[in-house]
């Protein structure tokens, strides 16, 4: 019964370790946006601290006699972790599984043609790599309430604190997102096209 759980732990882990991931490259991605820095920096921070305090719960759950049927472990390629620019990646062929989870894959920076901020193109850029991590911090925030929902189930007091304290923290990266999303996009979309 608890490897589903371990392994439901185990994709929380890793969708906290991309966006993780996607908030460093966002900031790498645009050096021209002066607010990204700092903001960004910080909440890749967060979502690396999710994923530490999720992991000896995932090993608790996987347990010792299940161990062999633990998924690959994840670890960041540095060399991805250096990419500048997001994209999107569905499971499976174009078109297919569209009610799948999205993964987000860094990749080096071609869509925008080299240029960050709001450049050419790069405020269309920006915009949809706001958009996409705000897909896995959703992702995510749906996961932590579940995680809840089950360790409220399972009475293991740990588990609800943990995620007590990491569902307002996404909340609060959902609302970043949100409100740098409505600030792109007239710039993006409107202002770009005149």
């Amino acid at each position: 019964m608890t490897v589903h759980l371990a392994d439901y732990l185990e994709v929380l882990l890793r969708t906290e370790h991309e966006l993780s991931g996607g908030f460093h490259a966002l900031w790498r991605g645009h050096p021209r946006e002066p607010d990204l820095c700092g903001v960004c920096e910080r909440l890749a921070a967060q979502c690396r601290a999710h994923a530490e305090r999720l992991e000896p719960f995932q090993r608790r759950y996987r347990g010792p006699q299940q161990m062999e049927h633990r998924m690959e472990p994840w670890a960041p390629d540095p060399a991805i972790l250096d990419a500048t620019r997001t994209e999107l990646q569905r499971a499976g062929p174009e078109g297919v599984g569209l009610g799948t989870a999205v993964r987000l894959r860094l990749t080096p920076a071609r869509a925008a043609g080299g240029k960050g901020g709001n450049g050419g193109d790069g405020g269309l850029v920006l915009l949809r790599e706001l958009h996409r991590l705000y897909l896995l911090a959703t992702e995510c925030e749906l996961s932590w309430s579940v995680v809840a929902l089950v360790a409220r189930g399972l009475k293991d007091d740990d588990l609800l604190d943990l995620a007590g304290r990491c569902t307002p923290e996404t909340a609060v990266q959902l609302l970043w997102l949100r409100t740098r999303m409505r600030r792109a996009a007239p710039q993006a979309l409107v202002v770009a096209s005149w």
